[in-house]
């Protein structure tokens, strides 16, 4: 700020609101993707991981990471901070998450792996955000060249990234969100990808559990009124941070969607999944401890996807903290109780 104009103020409104005004000035100039204050430490936490705080759902320079969710990959850094996390499925009955942060980013986050096609279908709506992964199979390759997003490989380059020597690789790859969001210099707010963020819908009946497994993954999210999300056991095991904090979603969205074997193959020779994200299906949507259950509509990759309730009208998500999107298989059981 100019110290003339500082002055001034000075002058004009005595040294309190100076002081403010110098503050306000300072967060302003500040260099960096979301910046703002570091969020205190829960209560019911040993030590909560240092982030920005949540300004609001999707508001800030989205960045997307693609993150493994084997027994191997545990704990997850940096997963509370995010505003959506998408399960999806991969090779081997297996699944791995894609975590959007937009309003909020941690100190670092991971382990970082590989991308898949599904990818480009998930992030198709949210316009050209930054998209880190560690490494593609030559096939992915090819479609992620041809995507939306600004794409931040390993493979391409280290900046951003570093490896964990504390963890056996592949599962040591941990992104440093600010630095991979400036090297995606194109990067932006993400546009619209569907949700809509409110007051919970009329109608709701009581629901405290949702769980579903693929052919090797399962997950499961319980009600905890005190803290008031859903929280995450994955393979039957309390799914937490490095501190031990279990995490958690305040929406939980079990998407059924079409799925089908891409051309890919790993290295054993099995189809990568794919799972299709236009059309429409069935969704259920658990918020608060109840449960709505409607469809979900998508026109195509670059519009939004509309999760609509039996009266005809938008089933909103919760915007206190992190919404989980269960893409799921038609006809795959799904407990909801």
């Amino acid at each position: 700020m100019n110290r003339r104009a500082v002055r001034t103020a000075l002058a004009a409104v005595g040294a309190v609101v100076a002081v403010a005004v110098v503050a306000l000035g300072l967060r302003s100039c500040s260099a960096g993707p979301a910046a703002t204050p570091s969020a205190s430490p829960s209560a019911s936490s040993p030590a909560a991981s240092p982030s920005t705080k949540r300004t609001g759902p999707l508001s800030g320079r989205a960045l997307a990471v693609k993150i493994d969710n084997t027994g191997r990959s545990h704990p997850h850094i940096g997963m509370a901070q995010a505003d959506v996390v998408y399960v999806e499925p991969v090779e081997g009955g297996l699944t791995r998450l894609l975590a959007v942060f937009s309003s909020a980013l941690p100190k670092e986050v991971g382990p970082v792996r590989s991308a898949r096609e599904s990818d480009l279908a998930i992030l198709g709506n949210y316009g050209p955000v930054a998209f880190a992964y560690s490494g593609a199979s030559s096939y992915t390759n090819r479609l992620l060249d041809k995507g939306r997003e600004v794409n931040l490989s390993y493979g391409a380059s280290t900046q951003g990234f570093r490896r964990d020597p504390s963890r056996p690789a592949p599962y040591n790859v941990i992104g440093d969100p600010k630095a991979l969001l400036a090297r995606a210099k194109g990067s932006v707010v993400p546009k619209d990808p569907g949700f809509v963020f409110g007051a919970p819908p009329a109608g709701g009946a009581a629901a405290t559990e949702v769980a579903t497994r693929w052919p090797a993954a399962r997950v499961s999210f319980v009600w905890d009124a005190r803290r008031k999300e859903y929280l995450l056991s994955t393979d039957g095991k309390r799914d937490v941070d490095p501190q031990g904090r279990q995490h958690g979603a305040v929406t939980v969205v079990v998407q059924e969607v079409p799925t089908h074997p891409s051309k890919n193959r790993d290295v054993r020779g099995a189809p990568t999944p794919v799972v299709t994200l236009t059309g429409k299906g069935r969704v259920t949507v658990l918020r608060g401890g109840q449960v709505w259950r409607g469809t979900w509509s998508r026109s195509a990759l670059t519009a939004p996807t509309s999760f609509t309730g039996s009266s005809g009208k938008p089933l909103t998500m919760d915007p206190a903290g992190t919404v989980w999107v269960l893409l799921v298989a038609p006809g795959q059981a799904v407990t909801v109780r």
